[in-house]
């Protein structure tokens, strides 16, 4: 015999589906605000996006804003942003693609160095890493006008080729369109709308503020507790300061995979290509040990000479150096820091190099510079001439 349902169960789960129903109605209430500020959010973003993408302030695509940089200006750091704007600008023949050692020339200074023809854009960032170079020289790759490429060859070419600048806006110039919409930020949003406002014209203003920084820089840097302090480091490095690091040519990709076939392409469009390896100080393969590679002075010197010899041959590429000088490399008083040149002198010198032909380095010539490099700097003992030659125990 069936047992009968007690209306006690019945009423207790009608009860448990009412009180079910009710959860999740009041969930539901509480979740609409969050669902509707969410929705709002995305639509705005892709309205913003859509806008970005149409404007194109970036100049990145085919249509939209067709912005340049203000003539005569020198974007340093802004120009990460700017590569595209600057790179498919006819109206430039000449660029200088460098880091924060070249950052100070201006196109009207370059123009008193390589002569008034020279159309310059100063595409100098701090930091850059083998990869955003690449990326940089592929976009100049594309500028039909492009006569003259001026190129600092730094000590991040010991670097794996993959690795980028932090700081450097990569999805702006690679190959993948999804990467685009990382652009919509506020810099480029304020950017976008200052476009639609009809100014399409990009400037840098902070030249009398970098001014400013490089002077404290040096005046912070050229004290006495200062070349104490790097004194005591060269001291601490000097047994292991000429250890061979055991790279050769093979080791350097991107010398080998990037650099030397971006060369051979700009040297067989007849393209003119001069390389500046920047001036550090001997000071600098000490300091520097650390934070770069226990082996660092004969990683920058094998790299170099692999450099020289697989662009020896190659058309109108030139190759300067000018560290095997101690009086440039030895004297302190020459630099801001370790590794940036500030007397006005040894500046104007790097770059007048261009038209002079001074300090190049061909095969001929390079196991000589080598040497002189290797043992100024396995024999350095710090020197500042603006404050006399720096004992490691000195307390001032």
């Amino acid at each position: 015999m069936t047992k009968p349902i007690r209306s006690s169960h019945f009423v207790t789960a009608q009860s448990a589906a009412t009180g079910q129903r009710s959860i999740s109605a009041t969930r539901w209430r509480a979740a609409r605000p969050m669902l509707f500020a969410a929705s709002l959010i995305t639509a705005v973003y892709l309205s913003l996006a859509a806008l970005v993408i149409a404007v194109d302030p970036h100049n990145v695509y085919s249509w939209g804003a067709d912005p340049r940089i203000e003539a005569d200006d020198t974007p340093r750091d802004l120009v990460i942003d700017w590569i595209d704007v600057a790179a498919k600008d006819q109206s430039y023949n000449t660029f200088l693609v460098g880091s924060s050692v070249t950052a100070m020339y201006s196109p009207a200074y370059m123009r008193s160095v390589l002569g008034q023809d020279a159309r310059v854009m100063n595409l100098s960032y701090g930091g850059p890493r083998p990869r955003d170079r690449d990326l940089v020289l592929g976009q100049l790759a594309d500028n039909p006008n492009l006569r003259h490429l001026i190129l600092t060859f730094d000590w991040t070419y010991i670097q794996n080729p993959e690795i980028t600048n932090r700081g450097f806006p990569a999805f702006l110039y690679d190959d993948d369109l999804t990467n685009d919409l990382r652009m919509v930020n506020l810099p480029t949003i304020r950017r976008t709308f200052d476009v639609l406002a009809g100014n399409q014209t990009y400037s840098n203003t902070d030249d009398t503020t970098y001014k400013s920084y490089i002077d404290t820089m040096y005046d912070g840097f050229q004290q006495p507790s200062q070349m104490a302090e790097i004194a005591r480091v060269v001291e601490r490095g000097r047994s292991r300061i000429g250890a061979l690091s055991g790279r050769n040519c093979d080791s350097f990709l991107a010398i080998n995979d990037q650099l030397i076939p971006r060369l051979r392409s700009f040297a067989k469009r007849g393209v003119r290509v001069d390389i500046l390896v920047p001036i550090a100080s001997y000071a600098f393969y000490y300091v520097r040990q650390n934070d770069i590679s226990p082996t660092l002075l004969d990683e920058q010197l094998v790299a170099r000479r692999c450099l020289v010899n697989a662009a020896a041959d190659l058309s109108n590429v030139r190759i300067f150096a000018f560290d095997d000088d101690p009086a440039i490399a030895g004297d302190l008083a020459n630099f801001r820091e370790v590794g940036h040149v500030y007397d006005p002198a040894i500046l104007h010198r790097f770059v007048s190099a261009l038209s002079t032909d001074s300090n190049r380095l061909t095969r001929q010539n390079l196991a000589e510079h080598e040497q002189a490099v290797r043992s100024a700097v396995e024999n350095y003992r710090t020197t500042n001439s603006q404050l006399g030659r720096v004992n490691a125990d000195s307390t001032f």
